[in-house]
């Protein structure tokens, strides 16, 4: 067991005791039925990509770590994580990493939360859950993961987890995809003052940024819809060690 204690369920607003665990192959009947139930309800169905069975069957066997949240013995909000290494779909590839900096990279592929408990931060709980054990376990040093720029939420909910937008592409079934990352040793320092407000739907700019060297770090929704927040990256130099 990872953590438990007590979750407010949003139907009643009442308090109910749960656990956060590491799941396996036994728990696959509840995650592919919750992942089926959450993905069923949305409007807009690009916005999460499911796992099919073999996908959830490799985390679980070792190449990553599902964890997930119980109350009374029922699934109710589960995440993923996943070590590609060299593999084609290292999302670090989209930035250039080289063979060995793809061997130190941790991808968020999963994130669902049924109805009745949304409200409790779960999924920036659990992904930091996720990405703290496989930097300690693992020394995995770079944290990826894709969102869609109309997915607010989820927007919302990696950038404050520190993750950057680095790149805005087509992925998938040709959808419109960010890229975000985090490196979880040397985070990325950002010059505040140089902040730009671009409408979520304003992919050009948004391009013309990211290509001059600005990143997306923050995100606001006014009346005129989603509003990505860039800065420039301060570009700094590693000093080498003296010792030895």
């Amino acid at each position: 067991m990872i953590e438990k204690g007590e979750i407010i369920k949003r139907r009643d607003l009442q308090l109910y005791p749960y656990i956060i665990r590491v799941l396996d192959r036994d728990d696959m009947p509840q995650v592919i039925g919750l992942q089926n139930f959450v993905i069923n309800l949305m409007e807009n169905k690009s916005f999460c990509v499911s796992l099919t069975p073999e996908e959830h069957y490799e985390i679980m066997d070792g190449n990553g770590e599902s964890i997930g949240l119980f109350v009374q013995g029922k699934l109710c909000a589960v995440c993923s994580i996943l070590f590609p290494g060299r593999r084609e779909d290292n999302m670090a590839r989209q930035l250039g990493f080289d063979d060995q900096e793809l061997t130190h990279v941790a991808q968020l592929e999963l994130s669902l939360v049924h109805p009745d408990w949304r409200g409790n931060n779960l999924q920036k709980r659990m992904a930091g859950m996720l990405a703290r054990r496989a930097k300690k376990k693992k020394n995995y040093r770079y944290l990826f993961t894709t969102v869609s720029p109309y997915n607010y939420p989820s927007i919302k909910t990696v950038t404050s987890m520190g993750l950057n937008i680095v790149k805005l592409c087509k992925m998938y079934c040709q959808w419109d995809r960010y890229v975000v990352y985090k490196n979880l040793v040397n985070p990325v320092r950002l010059d505040k003052s140089s902040t730009i407000h671009v409408p979520g739907t304003f992919f050009e700019k948004q391009r013309e940024l990211l290509n001059n060297g600005y990143l997306g770090f923050s995100q606001f929704k006014d009346e005129e819809g989603i509003k990505i927040m860039f800065a420039k990256k301060i570009h700094s130099y590693r000093i080498l060690s003296q010792e030895g």
